[in-house]
């Protein structure tokens, strides 16, 4: 539910993919991404370990690791851990530490080391410390550790700067479509585009830019135009999540304390815990612990940043696995999983809205559609909106909030062409549009800091050492089309369980 107003950024060029990923995304899928990077043993000692609740250990390593910047550990846990990697100048005597999370019945782990680029040396990984988190003990077992030198040369990019680097842009591209994500800004998408179907940029004669297949207006671009809004690290496509309201009310429940944020543009407010996929309000980027991909599907997993500080990395992981599928009758859609885990131990208070995903639009899809009424999936008439408000602040209106009894939204043209976003079982919607359109001097329509938003909406505490995770869809079609793909999914019985049980306040 961001507002703000920054410096555009540059789009990278793509990566080339390579054959195989890694990445630990579950039980059934971890043999998948094995073979992604050359990992060598540095330590296969083994240790194991009962803790107690609130329990710490630490195993001394002196694990040589070298020029490496890529962990693995091979391990089994029955409880939640908070870590922390202790290592040192090969030879020398400072130690320098990165913090880092175990989750509960996982056995492979992997961190990128120094995404940041502050020890370029060769390294000694001289401990571990662990500390058991959550509501029980349990048993704990390393078996070894390996590194490796990750496939991405994450030092050649300078992260002080917006621009991306061919080498931090990750792209998959289908017959019909092309997803890309951004290494700068947490793995977030910053790129969803059509290809080889038509889809044309023009500006009209009143200087305004429009998508689709055809216009009376200049044409400026022919093919691949980017629909998503990346003008800065609030926008994209990707997760965020509200939590402890720390120093901000009167009596605190926990030791948080707040930043502050300009929400309405105007007034500087105190801001509750707010882990943020692509960073800070300050261009801050995320801290990418692990990413992995092949030619059709893209891991991340991210320390998002705290949206109303600066530099503040969270103790949050956040985990995206991006894929595109190619259905017989509807043709390629998007397919994203979301995880989240909190590791901080906050208050987080009152349910609170959840943002199930933010999605950001270009403003050259102007247009929201999706069904309001009673009568789900009998393709009842669509409801559209051609002028929607600012979603917030004293310009939002009753529109900017609704009930999407489909669970669906789409952003699209005046020919009913755009892009479709599906959650199953969120039916709540908060959207609007920000339109500057007459201080705009970009051409590119994913560049202008006018934009569209969407948030399906869900009201639920924020958890703590519990991984959640849903999952949601993009349809690049006309409205009609999108709209009977959604159906066909939720036909087959797609689901969001994590979501429903979120809300009721069942999730174990």
């Amino acid at each position: 539910m961001k507002f703000k107003q920054a410096a555009a950024i540059t789009l990278g060029a793509c990566l080339g993919a390579c054959a195989v990923g890694c990445g630990n995304e579950s039980e059934s899928s971890k043999d998948e991404w094995e073979g992604f990077a050359e990992f060598s043993t540095v330590w296969n000692a083994g240790e194991s370990k009962t803790f107690e609740k609130g329990e710490t250990y630490t195993l001394e390593l002196n694990a040589d690791f070298g020029d490496k910047n890529y962990l693995k550990f091979d391990y089994s846990t029955t409880c939640y851990l908070d870590g922390v990697l202790s290592f040192k100048e090969k030879g020398g005597d400072k130690k320098y530490e990165e913090r880092f999370f175990l989750k509960k019945d996982d056995n492979t782990f992997r961190q990128i080391l120094d995404y940041y680029g502050e020890y370029r040396f060769d390294k000694t990984l001289d401990s571990v410390t662990l500390r058991c988190v959550g509501e029980t003990g349990g048993e704990f077992k390393l078996n070894s550790v390996s590194a490796a030198t990750h496939p991405i040369d994450f030092a050649s990019a300078d992260l002080s700067t917006p621009e991306i680097e061919e080498n931090m842009q990750l792209y998959i591209t289908g017959k019909e479509c092309k997803l890309g994500m951004t290494l700068k800004s947490g793995g977030c998408i910053n790129y969803v585009s059509s290809v080889n179907s038509g889809v044309k940029l023009f500006e009209e004669s009143d200087g305004v830019l429009s998508v689709g297949h055809s216009s009376s207006g200049k044409l400026l671009q022919e093919d691949d135009v980017n629909l998503v809004n990346a003008h800065d690290t609030g926008r994209y496509v990707q997760q965020s999540y509200y939590g402890s309201p720390g120093d901000s009310i009167a009596e605190p429940k926990d030791d948080y304390k707040c930043g502050t944020f300009r929400h309405d543009g105007i007034n500087e407010i105190p801001w509750p815990y707010n882990p943020v996929q692509g960073g800070d309000k300050t261009n801050t980027v995320s801290q990418i612990a692990d990413v992995c991909y092949s030619s059709t599907k893209i891991y991340v997993k991210t320390r998002p940043c705290d949206w109303a500080k600066q530099k503040s990395v969270t103790p949050f992981y956040m985990e995206n696995v991006y894929e595109i599928v190619e259905d017989e009758v509807y043709g390629e859609y998007i397919r994203v999983e979301n995880r989240g885990t909190d590791f901080s131990g906050y208050s987080h208070g009152q349910p609170r809205d959840q943002e199930l995903p933010a999605f950001y639009g270009v403003a050259a899809l102007p247009r929201l559609a999706t069904y309001k009424g009673n009568n789900a999936w009998t393709n009842d008439a669509i409801q559209y909106e051609n002028n929607l408000p600012f979603w917030s602040g004293a310009t939002a209106t009753a529109a900017n909030r609704f009930k999407a009894s489909e669970n669906w939204i789409a952003w699209v043209n005046e020919e009913n062409w755009g892009i479709g976003l599906y959650v199953p079982d969120v039916v709540n919607m908060l959207a609007g549009r920000m339109m500057v359109l007459s201080t705009e001097t970009s051409k590119v329509p994913a560049l202008q800091n006018s934009t569209t938003y969407t948030a399906p909406v869900a009201q639920f505490i924020m958890p703590n050492y519990v991984t959640y995770s849903y999952t949601y869809y993009l349809k690049l079609d006309y409205v009609q089309g999108a709209r009977a793909f959604f159906e066909s999914l939720h036909n087959e019985g797609t689901e969001n369980p994590d979501l429903v049980a979120l809300v009721k306040g069942t999730l174990k």
